[in-house]
């Protein structure tokens, strides 16, 4: 799977297939769908294990983390990426229940006919590219998109898995929790690497946000914070060229060694091994 890091162009589309020289994990900086049509993968989504099979589709968006922990040689698919910035006033108009269901079911298994559907989109904007008119080929990306974003909303509709009722602010379920704690790591992983500061920002305690995780995730807190922080700085370290020094006070360490050590213990090298095995700046994870 090609990076998502924004380039000239805001949108972007790729026949999936899987490779020996693709990296086990990459950061969203646009959103994107992914279709699996053969082969299975397994993949972590922001630190939650899902098992992808044929007619899975995996709907991902701004600063998600993927990670790849198996993907089968015969692995085929489909890719779209579009800018947020391309779609953002459209989604705005949506209802924040289909925004959170849509969020709570990144991964679906569809059924075969629902599936046809969707592999058509991507067949559609496959054969745009013949045409040889961008304008036309990022047209034909975003209408496509939001056709599935009407499946999407007509599925979960369907199947029940839409509350108007829900609020943000006083959902009590752990998934609900999870992806609250989820958001607050992603706007404050520079500034905290403690549990008590993301308990304190959700209101409730650190030993239920313990429970919340392990019951989602099946990881403490404190793994999901030190796994989320280590691939922002391992992302860091392969597309910048940022001194230690820089990302120590970027991040919030006490110094550049203290940083240095944080790192190994994690990712198991140095954050000067992780520059020198990653020193082209493509990241793929299929």
């Amino acid at each position: 799977m090609n990076d998502f890091r924004d380039s000239k162009e805001d949108v972007f589309f790729t026949p999936l297939m899987y490779s020996e020289s693709a990296r086990s994990f990459a950061k969203c900086d646009q959103t994107a769908l992914i279709l699996c049509t053969e082969g299975s993968a397994i993949v972590e989504i922001n630190y939650r294990k899902y098992n992808i099979v044929p007619n899975t589709t995996m709907s991902l968006t701004y600063m998600d983390i993927v990670s790849r922990l198996y993907v089968s040689p015969d692995f085929r698919g489909y890719c779209l990426s579009i800018s947020p910035m391309l779609i953002s006033a459209q989604l705005q108009k949506m209802s924040f229940s289909f925004l959170a269901a849509a969020r709570r079911n990144n991964v679906i298994k569809w059924e075969n006919r629902y599936a046809a559907y969707i592999e058509q989109l991507f067949k559609m904007i496959d054969r745009c590219r013949e045409f040889d008119d961008y304008d036309l080929f990022r047209t034909t990306v975003i209408n496509q998109y939001f056709c599935y974003v009407n499946l999407l909303k007509s599925y979960l509709q369907k199947n029940s898995m839409m509350n108007e009722e829900q609020k943000e602010s006083n959902s009590s379920s752990k998934k609900d929790y999870f992806v609250l704690f989820i958001k607050e790591l992603f706007t404050h992983y520079k500034v905290s690497r403690e549990v008590l500061f993301y308990a304190n920002q959700l209101k409730i305690s650190s030993n239920y946000l313990n429970e919340v995780c392990h019951n989602v995730c099946e990881h403490s807190a404190k793994e999901v914070i030190d796994n989320y922080i280590s691939t922002q700085l391992k992302y860091e370290l392969c597309n910048s060229d940022k001194s230690m020094q820089e990302l120590s006070e970027e991040y919030n360490f006490p110094n550049q060694s203290y940083l240095s050590r944080y790192y190994r213990r994690i990712i198991g090298e140095t954050p000067t091994d992780t520059r020198k095995n990653n020193s082209d700046k493509h990241i793929t994870i299929f």
